[in-house]
């Protein structure tokens, strides 16, 4: 049986790639905010001497005078409206606080501190922050960024923040000086630098945004190393260095990304050299991208950590569904090993934690692979029914990853429980219109984790009032759940947060209200001709670094 499943899923991924190739303490100042005095670079204000010798030679210096292009599957500036607008391994905005792997380290703010019982927090703005648009970055700013959360939740293309679900008993924001703010909070909370973690706490220019909505009116501007110069949607957005950034400069001037929603037409970009590199989860499948570096020496792949994760929806509001006895017998079913080394050249791993396990707070939980108990325990639900079923699937989740042939090898296991299964794609909107009618039995997604804590994705997933877990007719409730994500935020032990958090992976683990299937890597493939190509747990290419190989 093994033999054959494999088989047929080599077969299935070949036709795909043919196609689409802290502990509370009075007044402390945690490690990661230590203060950072970043005295700001002439080098971004004046030619370099290294610059002035390459015009002296004669010599062409490629990051001045050749525009980098990359391949994106999504456009990089979503729309108007939208929360976060540009992605932050663009270069254009930039958060308070920097989740560099799970170690939280100053953006905008230079340092934070806590009073004993984590109620009030103290953040120290850098004074030498401009944004492009000349208007300069100080605790105004800073407080009028934090508000507009409350309009929220604000529709985004990587997360959704309020101030309600992200920063709960808020009481106020006070401006202690013109580069000091203060967060009051009527109950403790021991994670808030991590919940303003990268996207936790974007800053951008109060002149794009609306402040009664808190919603992006124009074309963002960050106090970042790079600014929007021109943007055509759904075609490409090209970004300029800024030359009166405060710190390290960015190495090209100009770069575009060309926004590719078709995986053969950016396939066929990126050996044609029209683009230099692909970025963004799932721009190339895993299998096809060691395939192009084994057989073209141009190209290099870089593969990285990554927050990404496969889950299985299951509509917990249908028939049989809402037992969990059948829930644990489809997890049980699938064998994550056989999908691993079949689909993903072996680069990712089993998952059955709903945390990704690059999270700090990740538990390590091993779960069975066992096909003839899980036809036993589904039987028990079952009987002799036969249930008709129907798993759909995004286009972008099947441009992106081998999500097709996963499901095809789903529906041959959910066969033999008793199980029948049709798939259907759909267009990205029409996707998200089914699964927010209910109108599906499973689906499948990769998503990851946008913040160093975890405790708004679990909010989101598991509790009985959870945007996911209503929105998508999970229909989970668990009592022991809210009680321990209404215990979590106020809890200043690091050992017993983490008690929390572990007991809260068991019960997931457990009761499946979605089900873990593997945890994702990161897969950077570029030409060799651009060096720099760094990648970040979170947040993908940082294109800052990116320059010529001269």
């Amino acid at each position: 049986m093994k033999r054959i499943i494999s088989l047929l899923l080599a077969l299935a991924l070949t036709a795909g790639a043919l196609t689409g190739c802290q502990s509370g303490g009075s007044d402390q100042t945690t490690a990661a905010a230590v203060s950072q005095e970043e005295t700001a670079s002439a080098g971004s204000r004046e030619q370099t001497a290294s610059q002035a010798e390459t015009e002296a030679s004669g010599t062409e210096d490629l990051n001045e005078t050749k525009e980098l292009v990359l391949g994106s599957v999504r456009d990089m500036i979503p729309g108007e409206g939208d929360a976060f607008y540009v992605n932050l391994s663009a270069g254009v905005w930039e958060p308070l606080i920097y989740n560099n792997n799970h170690e939280l380290q100053p953006g905008l703010a230079k340092s934070w501190s806590y009073n004993e019982d984590c109620t009030e927090w103290t953040f120290v703005l850098r004074d030498d922050a401009v944004f492009t648009d000349g208007v300069k970055f100080n605790a105004d700013v800073c407080i009028q960024n934090i508000e507009r959360y409350k309009a929220g939740p604000l529709t985004s293309t990587y997360t959704s923040l309020s101030i309600d679900k992200s920063f709960p008993n808020l009481s106020e924001i006070v401006k202690v000086d013109d580069y000091t703010v203060k967060f009051v909070f009527s109950e403790p909370i021991t994670t808030l630098d991590a919940l303003l973690g990268d996207y936790g706490s974007p800053m951008i220019s109060p002149n794009c945004f609306d402040v009664e909505t808190g919603e992006i009116t124009s074309m963002v501007i960050g106090t970042g190393p790079y600014k929007v110069k021109e943007h055509v949607p759904d075609q490409y957005a090209v970004f300029e260095r800024n030359d009166d950034y405060y710190g390290e400069p960015a190495k090209i001037r100009q770069y575009r990304v060309n926004c590719i929603p078709d995986s053969e037409t950016r396939y066929s970009a990126l050996i044609s050299e029209e683009v230099m590199g692909l970025i963004d989860n799932g721009a190339i499948m895993i299998d096809t991208a060691v395939n192009l570096v084994n057989t073209d020496d141009r190209f290099i792949l870089e593969p990285t950590k990554s927050h990404m994760t496969h889950y299985m929806y299951v509509n917990g509001s249908k028939e049989y569904l809402s037992d969990v006895r059948l829930r644990q017998a489809i997890s049980m079913a699938l064998d994550r090993d056989l999908m691993n080394e079949t689909l993903y050249s072996g680069l990712c791993q089993p998952a059955y934690s709903i945390l990704s396990y690059q999270t700090p707070l990740y538990k390590d939980i091993q779960g069975e692979y066992n096909l003839e108990k899980a036809k036993e325990l589904a039987k028990e639900v079952l009987g002799d029914t036969r249930l008709q079923t129907k798993m759909v699937l995004g286009q972008r989740v099947v441009d992106g990853y081998p999500v097709r042939s996963m499901a095809e090898y789903i529906q041959s296991v959910l066969s033999e429980l008793g199980i029948d299964m049709e798939i259907e794609i759909q267009d990205n909107s029409l996707n998200t219109e089914t699964l927010q009618a209910g109108d599906y039995d499973f689906g499948i997604t990769v998503t990851g984790l946008n913040s160093a804590d975890p405790y708004s994705f679990f909010q989101s997933w598991m509790a009985s009032d959870g945007s996911y877990n209503t929105q998508y007719h999970w229909e989970y409730s668990n009592p022991e759940v809210d009680q321990l994500l209404a215990d979590v935020l106020h809890e200043s032990d690091p050992a017993k947060r983490q008690e929390i958090y572990n007991r809260l992976q068991d019960i997931s683990a457990e009761d499946l209200p979605m089900i873990p299937l593997l945890y994702y890597t990161n897969v950077n493939i570029h030409n060799k001709a651009i060096t720099g190509y760094t990648s970040d747990l979170y947040d993908g290419v940082s294109i800052p670094t990116i320059e010529w190989v001269q």
